[in-house]
């Protein structure tokens, strides 16, 4: 494992964007992502309050749906899970739109969901063990 930088590989070619976690001074890792194929490409960064080491061993190589995905030809959303943490899960939620020369974007965003699982499709509440 590097100790500044780590990528993480999708599982699906046909998803070009890259993906990577970065060490942060404070225990803590910056997750990044870069969406390649838009018009302009979109750099997504989220800072998480765990080691690279919990992100890349809770990395699956896919992110899973948590929403039906919405299409009407000019916009494209849909929330899909990255990874699910001690703490919470990490969601990604996947916006294209379709720009009046036909070209596409992205207007995506990465957020850390506490106190929340991504189950079977579903976002659950993490249940306390005693």
């Amino acid at each position: 494992m590097n100790t500044y930088m780590n990528m993480l590989e999708w599982e699906d070619s046909a998803i070009p964007h890259r993906l990577w976690v970065e060490r942060l001074d404070n225990g803590r890792t910056r997750l990044c992502m870069k969406i390649v194929k838009d018009v302009e490409p979109e750099m997504l960064y989220l800072e998480l309050p765990v080691s690279q080491e919990k992100v890349m061993g809770a990395w699956q190589g896919r992110a899973a749906a948590v929403s039906d995905a919405y299409d009407d030809g000019c916009l494209y959303s849909q929330v899909r899970s990255l990874f699910n943490l001690d703490n919470g899960c990490v969601v990604w939620t996947v916006n294209h739109i379709q720009l009046a020369d036909k070209q596409k974007m992205s207007a995506d965003k990465l957020a850390f969901i506490p106190g929340m699982t991504h189950d079977q499709g579903l976002l659950k509440a993490i249940l306390e063990t005693a």
